[in-house]
């Protein structure tokens, strides 16, 4: 037993002399390797920081213009190797050695100008042609050939159609040929009407030396032109009479197209044969006019020949874009019948006759 407490006490003190040691140890450990963060304190100042735009250098103005540099001086050796400065000392008040920002020209808004006043010598006034000048700019085609829908009275569907040939061959001979042919139950009522002027061109237009007018089988004018003597002839069934033929004097059809080589306001009389009687008539302008047809919108002169006591006249509208050509046509007759043709269609190639083509000119 003595044995054992021996044991126990030597045990014991081991046990002390460990927990020493350890202490000892901790103490030597913390004591050598211990470290603090250092002390900030309560008066430390936030840092504030923003992004701002760097000032234009002094020498820069605040309103922004463009710059002309001044002239550099010439360089001499001397100069580059005495008069070198360190880069800290760079003096900013000499324009020529500061790279200033580029300028761009288009950011920069011109000075408005102010339009002088424009006066009104100086405005060029637009002229136009007048209606005979514009029709004498445009050549005379040698072959026409109009095609027409006929109305009677105030009729709006057609009762017919007519079909007017207009030709000058290499001699300088024309020919005319109207054809108006009745169609539908009209037809059984009416018969063709043919016409035909033949003649010359001359310096003065048209010159007829034959007209005929025949309605079917009948009715029959003719008339002959006889220059040289200076008288016209005129022949019907019932007889044949002479009349006195007085310069530019035109029959039915030759009249329709003299105003294509002759201003049409020249004159405001002329002398027309149908056959049967020589007259005076007298035509007016009533004025300018669109007429629009299957062919198309067209610019016209509207003109109106019509006898003393104005029983029976003509009505004319020609184109002034297609050298005074006759488009629309209106007949009133002594009982006060009226008969009209609108253009449809325009041919000016004999080998396209009766076929589908604009006009050329």
């Amino acid at each position: 037993m003595f044995h054992t407490l021996k044991s126990h006490a030597k045990a014991h003190k081991a046990l002390i002399a460990a927990v020493m040691v350890s202490l000892l140890l901790h103490t030597l450990f913390f004591s050598e390797f211990s470290f603090t963060l250092p002390d900030m304190g309560d008066d430390h100042q936030s840092l504030n920081v923003k992004l701002v735009q760097a000032p234009a250098p002094a020498s820069v103005s605040k309103t922004v213009e463009k710059i002309a540099p001044k002239p550099k001086p010439a360089k001499t050796e001397a100069a580059s190797t005495e008069n070198t400065e360190p880069v800290d000392s760079i003096d900013t008040s000499r324009e020529d050695e500061i790279d200033f920002p580029a300028i761009d020209d288009t950011d920069i808004p011109p000075p408005p100008v102010k339009p002088e006043p424009v006066k009104q010598s100086d405005v060029p006034v637009p002229t136009e042609p007048s209606i005979s000048e514009h029709a004498a700019a445009v050549a005379t085609p040698q072959y026409l050939e109009t095609e027409f829908e006929v109305f009677q009275g105030g009729s709006k569907s057609a009762v017919g159609n007519a079909r007017i040939t207009f030709n000058i061959d290499k001699s300088g001979s024309y020919s005319i040929k109207s054809t108006i042919e009745a169609q539908g139950i009209t037809a059984l009522f009416f018969q063709n009407l043919v016409q035909e002027s033949q003649g010359s061109v001359t310096e003065n237009g048209l010159k007829p030396s034959y007209y005929s007018y025949r309605y079917g089988n009948k009715k029959s004018q003719i008339a002959n032109f006889h220059w040289d003597d200076g008288t016209l002839t005129m022949r019907t069934e019932k007889g044949e009479k002479t009349e006195k033929l007085e310069i530019g004097t035109q029959d039915l059809l030759s009249f329709m197209y003299q105003f294509m080589f002759t201003p049409p306001l020249e004159s405001n009389a002329i002398n027309v044969t149908n056959g049967k009687t020589l007259r005076n008539y007298n035509y007016r302008f009533e004025g300018e006019e669109i007429i629009y047809s299957k062919f198309g919108a067209l610019n016209t002169i509207h003109l109106i020949k019509a006898n003393a006591n104005n029983e029976e006249k003509t009505e004319l509208w020609l184109a002034t874009d297609y050298k005074n050509l006759p488009i629309k046509i209106r007949k009133t007759e002594k009982n006060g019948s009226v008969i009209e043709q609108v253009i449809t269609q325009i041919i000016t190639t004999p080998e396209l006759s009766s076929s589908k083509q604009d006009a050329i000119w």
